[in-house]
């Protein structure tokens, strides 16, 4: 257990530098994206700015978590910091929903009056080539981290890492295609057409990940199925304990919650009572896997 900690600490630990870095990069890419943006009014630097800012809020939240959780002696996710994490997915997503319905009705307008392409896209180019080796360099250290330890923090930024590289190809890419074709005739509506494919692509995937996050952050009372398993698992551990007084149950997103408050008889141990409650947790475990089962003893 404490070799299992000691793994588990060193990963999160260096899942907060990954994190840190991954916000300072996304932080430099930003400001000169925003930049680039204004000077060129390139719509496909605007998509790469509104992405940049959703994984900015990403790596921020999963920097938070991890700094709090280095600092838990328990290293374990708790109630409140999983809510955490659903809102700054929410926040991210919301975000970048937002930007991409602005880029699509952008491209909308400006398909009717395009412009020719900027020959500053060469230092965009030149911005996200950098972007993508820091990216890739950082998706090598978290294939490490992956094998030190796991756990949902650490599930999430390969999640995170992973998107952001494909999203850095797929911007590097069309970013060069655009700067290399640039004059030929009519290419200038190359780029609108695709800011408006990649737009309603992405909004359409971001409504899935946007109520999930939503639900995550509801509580919710068990439906009646779960709530029997329950008591199917204390009936058949009914010689565990001496009586229980109240079963709680509820659901957070993608979580059980059971809270049970028993009691014991008098007569029986310490390490009795440390045996049966294993039990009786293996048992609830066992009607509902991945489940959170908490136990407060009575009189």
């Amino acid at each position: 257990m404490d070799e299992y900690k000691g793994n588990i600490k060193e990963a999160l630990i260096q899942e907060q530098r990954v994190a840190l870095v991954q916000f300072l990069n996304e932080l430099i890419n930003l400001s000169v994206l925003v930049v680039l943006v204004v000077m060129s009014r390139s719509l496909i630097l605007m998509t790469g700015a509104v992405g940049s800012v959703s994984l900015l809020i990403q790596a921020w939240v999963i920097f938070s978590i991890s700094k709090r959780l280095v600092k838990n002696e328990s290293l374990e996710y708790d109630y409140g910091l999983g809510k955490f994490e659903s809102f700054g997915g929410l926040i991210a997503n919301l975000f970048m929903l937002i930007g991409l319905v602005a880029v699509l009705c952008s491209s909308l307008i400006v398909l009717f009056n395009p412009s020719e392409p900027s020959d500053i896209l060469i230092w965009a180019i030149a911005v996200k080539i950098v972007s993508t080796i820091i990216d890739i360099l950082l998706y090598l250290k978290q294939r490490k981290i992956n094998k030190m330890a796991h756990s949902q923090l650490i599930e999430a930024e390969d999640h995170v890492l992973k998107k952001n590289l494909v999203f850095d190809f797929i911007a590097l890419s069309a970013i060069g295609v655009i700067y290399v074709f640039r004059d030929l005739p009519f290419f200038a509506y190359f780029e609108l057409i695709l800011c408006i494919i990649y737009s309603v692509i992405m909004i359409i995937k971001l409504i899935h990940p946007i109520k999930i996050c939503s639900y995550d952050l509801l509580d919710k009372t068990m439906d009646e199925d779960t709530q029997l398993k329950v008591m199917k698992a204390l009936a058949h551990g009914d010689e565990l304990y001496e009586h229980f007084e109240t079963v709680r149950t509820r659901s957070s997103g993608q979580r059980v919650y059971v809270d049970l408050l028993i009691g014991f008889n008098n007569e029986k141990t310490f390490d009795d009572i440390t045996q049966s409650l294993e039990k009786l947790e293996a048992l609830i475990k066992a009607e509902i896997p991945n489940c959170i089962v908490s136990i407060v003893l009575t009189k």
